[in-house]
């Protein structure tokens, strides 16, 4: 079926590999929860995700197939659920530390769609730990999934770079993902001057989760998409709230 003028889903979520949130994430000692087994809370999330329908979803903090999930990786757990394709990639630039760790080559990014993809590829980003862009292409745009750095100076300097990515497009694009802009809107500035927008006119809040008070998580887009309608569920899989956006590309 033809993507021009089809209502498509996009569903965004950082979903913190399923290792849980609130405090009990932190007990008995700080960041215990990323050593606990997923596959419950996982599942949860894949329950969620397939309710919501979508023809495309980006996944920020998914498991690979570490030992917390049995080897198994979550988000091709999720495209076997949905019937979708499964794109994955670990989120850091460093190949032999990233690679030698058991949980941290496990650690990424990844997307899931029922759509046809003509090119996948990834793409890292000079400044920054966290660096991956995974970039799909479709036959009617673009989308890059990304997962910005917590650094604000490699942060701005990622954005910039992203930004002349969106200036040199060939065709429609979406960026979406963690933006992590800890500076507050203002820091996309150089994203707007290329042309793109928010999804989102109400600029939601995705963070934490159960009580949202910095807007991360975002989905921007070039002039050619579309958007009829942005929704942020209130669940609580994560320390993030995951971002619905549907669109459609125009010709």
């Amino acid at each position: 079926m033809p993507l021009e003028g089809r209502l498509l889903r996009l569903v965004v979520y950082n979903t913190r590999y399923g290792t849980g949130t609130g405090w009990a994430y932190h007990a008995p000692f700080p960041f215990a929860g990323s050593f606990r087994p997923t596959g419950k809370r996982a599942a949860l999330i894949a329950e969620f995700i397939s309710s919501l329908d979508p023809d495309i979803v980006g996944l920020v903090e998914t498991d690979g197939g570490s030992f917390r999930h049995r080897g198994r990786s979550q988000p091709g757990l999720l495209a076997a659920r949905l019937g979708h394709n499964c794109i994955f990639t670990s989120k850091y630039c460093i190949p032999r530390f990233s690679s030698c760790v058991p949980v941290f080559r496990h650690q990424g990014n990844a997307v899931v769609t029922s759509l046809p993809v003509v090119r996948t590829s990834v793409k890292r980003l000079r400044k920054g730990i966290k660096n991956a862009v995974l970039e799909t292409e479709f036959d009617m745009f673009d989308l890059n999934l990304v997962h910005l750095s917590l650094g604000g100076s490699a942060r701005r300097d990622q954005i910039r770079e992203l930004a002349y990515a969106a200036r040199v497009r060939e065709k429609p694009m979406v960026i979406a993902g963690d933006f992590n802009i800890l500076g507050g809107e203002a820091e996309l500035g150089p994203l707007f001057e290329a042309g793109l927008v928010n999804a989102d006119p109400k600029w939601g809040r995705t963070y934490p989760s159960r009580n949202p008070r910095l807007g991360l998580d975002l989905i921007l887009h070039s002039p050619e998409v579309s958007v009829s309608g942005v929704e942020i569920p209130n669940v609580d899989f994560s320390d993030h709230l995951p971002v619905v956006c549907d669109f459609t590309v125009l010709s």
